[in-house]
């Protein structure tokens, strides 16, 4: 309810504001439509409904996507930049937009190569999907498909067509421009003709920069370019012959070994990831690095040194030992692992519900004069037919009803008894834990349970002792979740529910019964999805009859002379999850702001209470040396 009256929120302010900006005479030439978006936490499905009235197209959405978008624009935007926000704020989620003539399509960037439409880049948004055929001159398409593949996105694909000497581009529009103009430079001829540079100590992007910092922005260096192919570790150089000799006689100057003391040793210091986790995987490379220098045959392989991982966990940080061309690929390799994770919120709520139905009946009897004495006694009553229905503290009354006829010589007891009882058990715990970490909340008690007890003898004394064991008797719930594309999750759940049975008759009040009830399982659920992951239904009668042989079988007398009970126990157990992906700080602080209010509002006094622990209004106040009180 109040997600569905945020969106009408959100549609009637856009409808306001571009009707007011209507009202507003101009002093010149009739202004167009203009809007102010204000849109927090909205669905974006909700999002593209509106943004297909404003752009006056039609929108079609891939099922995959979904998700809240929250965009603020301060300034009155037109159409053209309520579009190109729009596509800024896809393209922030990793969706994209196909442009397909009449309407647009809405897909992940994941599979937009597959459905990119075919046109000129130049007349599409930056961050549209569109195929380019590039036709070449005098180059190879097979060579300069190589030359570009580095420059083309995760999500992009460039290739050769041998037989039209042409290549196929699959990209954003931007990028399309910017690998189209590598490609007309690369074939322009012999003005910008290319050198191929092959890297043996240095890094091709370091270099890279390098050279083209020493390009000027005039004459015949303007139209130079260098390009670094990190892939086989060379350098593009293009441009004309005096200028690609210079840059070339320039690379082969700085393609030198690195100085042992400086780039032979690194210290790290992880801002996302764990350190002795990362030095595990780290140490795991090292050992294949040491092993493909061990089977060289070559000179330098002898003077090479071994790749040691440390670390530290207290400063989080790795310190790395290796060769320099082998350090800057473990560099390489920490900046892509050490990336912040996503965290996942669990609800789970725990329902329980049980009833139990008895009904008991009985007659006892007792006959005491002269030589004669007899009796017919139930002990399931808990009253005895002798001694009277005298009742105190030390012998509390049974329940039931009970009525007692005759005096000293013959007596009757009739007991009858009917009760049904209901209880409902509601837990939600909850708790927030990293993508990929596991978590465990436990509520309930640490029980001592007997183990056992001996006794000793010393110097005629017993010593008596009891060893226990302390258990954790409760609700607990442990899992592991794991963010796959998108926003389904696979979670690894672990539960279980324990509690003290009631003593039973017979059984010594030292030895404690716990019934546990736990399941354990992996699931797959979206975010914010609700779903049940186990239950349990037990419906149990048992019936008791007691009663003189024979004479407890007679018609309609027979209920004179036996005594019946009948318990009927019923419980429904059932668990259920929700999980939900916390991307940003802004989704934590939200979710904290929500639970504090709803706790806030449980301190709220009752009519009866004059005063009452009210929460303040600021949750940072109660870390606060004096925290305020504020008035609800």
């Amino acid at each position: 309810m109040m997600f569905s009256m945020q969106v009408g929120a959100v549609r009637a302010r856009l409808r306001v504001l571009a009707l007011a900006t209507l009202l507003i005479p101009s002093l010149g030439a009739a202004e167009e439509e203009r809007w102010q978006l204000a849109m927090n936490n909205a669905q974006l499905r909700d999002i593209v409904e509106e943004m297909s009235v404003i752009l006056g197209t039609t929108v079609i959405l891939d099922p995959k996507v979904e998700g809240r978008v929250t965009v603020m624009s301060r300034q009155a935007l037109d159409r053209e930049g309520v579009r190109r926000l729009f596509y800024s704020v896809l393209d922030a989620h990793n969706f994209t937009v196909i442009d397909q003539g009449d309407r647009i399509l809405i897909t992940p960037v994941t599979e937009a190569k597959t459905r990119a439409s075919q046109g000129d880049s130049k007349a599409v948004g930056d961050g549209q999907f569109v195929t380019e055929v590039i036709a070449l001159g005098a180059s190879t398409a097979a060579d300069l498909a190589g030359l570009v593949r580095p420059l083309v996105s995760v999500n992009g694909y460039v290739g050769p067509s041998v037989s039209a000497n042409a290549l196929v581009v699959t990209d954003t529009a931007s990028n399309v421009r910017r690998v189209g103009q590598v490609v007309r430079q690369l074939d322009s001829g012999v003005r910008n003709a290319h050198s191929l540079v092959t890297l043996r100590h240095g890094l091709a992007g370091e270099i890279a920069s390098v050279l083209e910092a020493s390009l000027g922005k005039s004459g015949a260096d303007a139209g130079s370019l260098v390009i670094a192919d990190n892939r086989a570790n060379r350098l593009v150089v293009v441009g004309p012959e005096s200028v690609r000799k210079r840059l070339v006689q320039l690379a082969q100057s700085l393609d030198v070994p690195a100085t042992t003391k400086l780039d032979s040793a690194r210290v790290i210091r992880l801002h996302h990831s764990d350190a002795k986790q990362l030095a595990e995987v780290l140490d795991a490379l090292g050992q294949g690095f040491n092993t493909q220098d061990g089977n060289k045959n070559t000179k330098d392989s002898s003077s090479a040194k071994p790749v040691m991982v440390k670390a530290d966990e207290r400063q989080n940080a790795l310190v790395i030992f290796a060769d320099p061309s082998q350090l800057r690929t473990l560099e390489n390799i920490v900046r892509e692992l050490d990336q912040p994770r996503a965290q996942v919120l669990i609800h789970a709520a725990i329902v329980e519900i049980t009833g139990d139905i008895v009904e008991a009946l009985g007659v006892q009897w007792g006959l005491d004069t002269g030589n004669a004495k007899g009796l017919i006694n139930f002990p399931g009553t808990g009253v005895p037919v002798l001694g009277g229905l005298n009742f105190n503290d030390k012998n509390p009354a049974p329940e039931g009803s009970f009525l007692r006829l005759g005096g000293g010589s013959f007596s009757a007891l009739i007991s009858a008894l009917a009760s049904n009882s209901r209880s409902n058990l509601l837990s939600t715990p909850s708790l927030l834990t990293l993508d990929n970490q596991e978590a465990e909340i436990i509520v309930g008690q640490n029980v001592p349970f007997k183990t056992g007890s001996y006794t000793t003898n010393s110097n005629g004394a017993d010593n008596p002792f009891t060893t226990v064991e302390r258990k954790d008797v409760g609700i607990s719930l442990k899992i592991r979740p794991h963010i796959n594309e998108g926003s389904l999750l696979r979670l690894e759940v672990e539960q279980e529910i324990s509690d003290i049975a009631p003593s039973v008759s017979g059984v010594d009040s030292s030895d404690l019964i716990t019934n546990k009830r736990a399941l354990k399982s992996t699931i797959l659920a979206n975010d914010g999805e609700i779903i049940v992951i186990g239950g349990l239904i037990k419906d149990s009668v048992r019936s008791q009859e007691s009663g003189v042989p024979g004479l407890r079988s007679i018609p309609y007398l027979g209920a004179l002379f036996r005594w019946t009970k009948d318990t009927q126990t019923k419980s429904n157990l059932m668990v259920f999850l929700r999980p939900t992906i916390l991307r940003s700080r802004q989704d934590i602080a939200e979710i904290s702001e929500d639970r504090y209010k709803a706790l806030r509002e449980l301190s709220q006094p009752t009519d009866r209470q004059n005063n009452s622990l009210l929460l303040p209004n600021d949750p940072h106040q109660l870390f606060d040396h004096k925290p305020e009180r504020s008035t609800p």
